[in-house]
């Protein structure tokens, strides 16, 4: 388990066709329509064959009370009861108890005790946020209070995050496992509003592109920091984002990029290759090693293809039948290579 880690987020919204058309032409994403365990509608964001974050509807119970759309992070736990008792017991607030979410997990809205609100995640079968992803993907997440040390045990205590000296700028890094995991950050209220938040951070390859789009969609700029190449944008529907630029497309020239691009791909030729090899020879050795390179990204990345996407998320039986069938098939073939049958 990867108690502590980040591996999620999602949108609340109050027009999910307006916002999802926002992200779409700021980001990049597409969309998937898949089902709450209530049964209302919940759009999976993806780009790049990968899914990057949910958007759905604002409950009934939070547009009674005027909540405002706001995105939201997820922390995987491995006890999410624990996680709750304990969260209570430290001074938090328990926005929403445990309940199911999709087939495979539980989820929990915790408060912190400054009134930031986070999601807690169990067996959430959801790759650990990568910080050096590729554009469109979260790549950071952080809380912006009023009184850093106000919150920090809190999260010591839930998470196991070590906390840093904080810096000049009322930064503090928290670690889990030596792992530079989010960051505390103190900041007046003239620049993080009346609210104390967990802000979400999406990659961008461009980020002069990305704000342009912001605004031809009918976004806001509310703040940007160009020590590292960040903003924060504001949708249509009022809720606030972290756009990042990240990766090398952030330095190169275009024909650059096409170049790099067509360069990473090497693995597969090779594996193309390595393939024709084994049908020509007939080595089932080679069909065995491939069969088995497919296992290892689908365990990592929760989704394998068999004709279409699986994921895990979604369809873990039929994952799970997939992901055992390339097992075994992986198994026979490297069996078969090294002891052939003989008449």
């Amino acid at each position: 388990m990867a108690h502590g880690d980040f591996v999620w987020c999602d949108l609340s919204t109050y027009r999910s066709d307006v916002t999802k058309g926002f992200y779409e032409a700021v980001i990049g994403w597409s969309y998937v329509r898949d089902w709450q365990s209530n049964g209302d509608p919940y759009f999976i964001a993806s780009n790049r064959n990968r899914q990057q974050s949910g958007l759905f509807d604002m409950p009934a119970k939070y547009r009674e009370i005027g909540l405002p759309s706001f995105w939201m992070s997820y922390i995987e736990v491995s006890d999410i009861e624990d996680t709750v008792a304990r969260a209570e017991k430290l001074g938090g607030k328990i926005e929403l108890k445990p309940t199911p979410f999709f087939k495979t997990s539980r989820i929990a809205l915790i408060r912190d005790p400054l009134g930031a609100g986070f999601t807690v995640i169990e067996k959430p079968a959801l790759p650990v946020r990568d910080n050096l992803a590729s554009a469109g993907s979260m790549v950071w997440n952080a809380l912006y209070v009023s009184n850093a040390a106000a919150v920090i045990p809190f999260y010591q205590a839930l998470f196991g995050w070590i906390s840093s000296v904080g810096d000049q700028s009322g930064c503090f890094a928290m670690k889990l496992a030596e792992r530079h995991v989010s960051d505390v950050v103190e900041l007046p209220e003239e620049i993080r509003g009346a609210s104390q938040f967990w802000g979400v951070f999406i990659g961008v390859n461009d980020l002069t592109v990305a704000r342009d789009a912001v605004e031809e969609m009918g976004g806001k700029i509310l703040y940007e920091t160009s020590e590292d190449r960040s903003v924060i944008i504001q949708d249509p529907d009022g809720a606030a984002l972290f756009l990042r630029e990240t990766g090398s497309a952030a330095t190169v020239s275009e024909g650059q990029n096409v170049r790099e691009t067509a360069g990473s791909k090497w693995k597969t030729l090779l594996a193309l290759a390595i393939l024709w090899i084994g049908v020509v020879f007939e080595v089932y050795l080679i069909w065995g090693i491939l069969f088995l390179l497919w296992v290892i990204p689908a365990l990592k990345s929760g989704e394998t293809y068999l004709v279409e996407p699986i994921k895990k998320l979604e369809h873990p039986v039929l994952y799970w039948a997939l992901v055992s069938t390339w097992i075994v098939l992986s198994a026979v073939m490297i069996a078969y290579g090294l002891w052939p049958a003989t008449s």
